[in-house]
């Protein structure tokens, strides 16, 4: 057995607490406890937006965000030129890294229709930990096809699209009314390097926006008056150019979640993109450490959920305890190897 005790994040953020822990469970609680070897303890990580696919790509993305993930780009030409085996192993070594870095819990963007599904099961069925995703899938083309989406969310837990403007309108509303139609929610990428209609994307009624970069303020009020989180990947924006102002978002009420994009340009290392939103954040007013890590744990535990997918117990880890503050040493310089233990709660 094993005894722990120090910082533990709660919704309200930290208080203290100890952990009995016996075969990775804790099987014992006590609010205020102090005994034991000294750690935090926070829940396990969400990556709340992922393309894991795009690992395949194993040379340097040069070019625009167009150019690079935009319909016929670097992305696409490499994932429809591998095949499901490469795919699917590329995959498992992305899934293998995600578990080293403490996540637990995925929102994976899956592209490639029914096929594109297929491939990721393959890949979480070779991997013998526990990870979790919630899996968006998405149409082969860009159009609507009844029978595809009921295909598709045979197997996914909801549909996520790419940008409204890569689509023509009439066929994203027709995706959007089948998803909905299909009792599954829709999510989508949004105003990431250009502003988008956020009057017509909402009335879509989506579950969650992803980026949001070029939204103006009444854009972010809107989504915060309509109780719709938005996901930030300010490494990927950094790639290219871009900058998230989460100070801004913060201030206008949005229910922000962190997640890193695309595989083929941020691994999945939620250390990082911590890290990387802390810095971004005092870059352009300031941000607190500790909201910045709720947007790694609690935010998308309340916000995002993991619609079609049964909760299970949690899962917590348990952190080397430094002096300071709890949440300012974890985004400021913490990895995988402050890791002591991940257990079941």
């Amino acid at each position: 057995m094993k005894r722990y005790n120090g910082p533990h994040l709660c919704e309200d953020g930290f208080k203290q607490a100890e952990f009995l822990v016996k075969e990775n469970e804790v099987k014992e609680y006590e609010s205020g406890g102090d005994e034991g070897e000294d750690a935090i303890i926070i829940p396990a990580f969400y990556n709340s937006h992922t393309h894991i696919a795009d690992s395949i790509v194993d040379e340097p993305p040069v070019g625009t965000l167009e150019e690079v993930v935009g319909p016929g780009g670097l992305k696409e030409k490499k994932l429809s030129s591998s095949s499901k085996d490469e795919l699917a192993s590329s995959m498992y070594d992305y899934l293998k890294d995600a578990l080293s870095y403490g996540v637990r819990y995925i929102f994976e963007f899956r592209e490639g229709g029914l096929e594109g599904l297929q491939t990721f099961e393959r890949a979480m069925e070779m991997i013998d930990d526990d990870i979790r995703p919630a899996v968006w899938g998405r149409p082969a083309r860009r159009e609507h096809d009844e029978k595809e989406l009921e295909e598709i969310l045979e197997h996914a837990s909801g549909i996520g699209l790419s940008a409204y403007r890569d689509w023509d309108e009439k066929q994203i509303k027709k995706v959007a009314k089948s998803t909905h139609k299909l009792d599954r929610p829709l999510a989508m990428h949004c105003s990431e390097d250009v502003r988008e209609p956020i009057e017509e994307v909402i009335d879509m009624g989506v579950h969650h926006l992803v980026h949001m970069v070029e939204a103006t303020e009444e854009d972010l009020l809107l989504c915060a008056e309509e109780d719709i989180p938005v996901v930030i990947c300010p490494r990927s924006n950094l790639f290219f150019g871009r900058m998230p102002d989460i100070p801004k978002m913060i201030r206008c009420g949005v229910n922000l979640s962190l997640g890193t994009d695309n595989a083929m340009i941020s691994d999945p290392n939620m250390f990082r993109e911590m890290e990387t939103a802390y810095r971004l954040g005092k870059l352009q007013g300031d941000v607190s450490p500790i909201d910045i890590l709720m947007m790694s744990t609690w935010n998308p535990r309340k916000s995002l959920k993991r619609p079609c997918i049964e909760e299970e117990e949690e899962t917590l880890l348990i952190l080397e305890k430094k002096k300071g503050d709890p949440a300012y040493n974890i985004i400021k310089g913490y990895s995988s190897r402050d890791i002591i233990d991940v257990v079941k709660w």
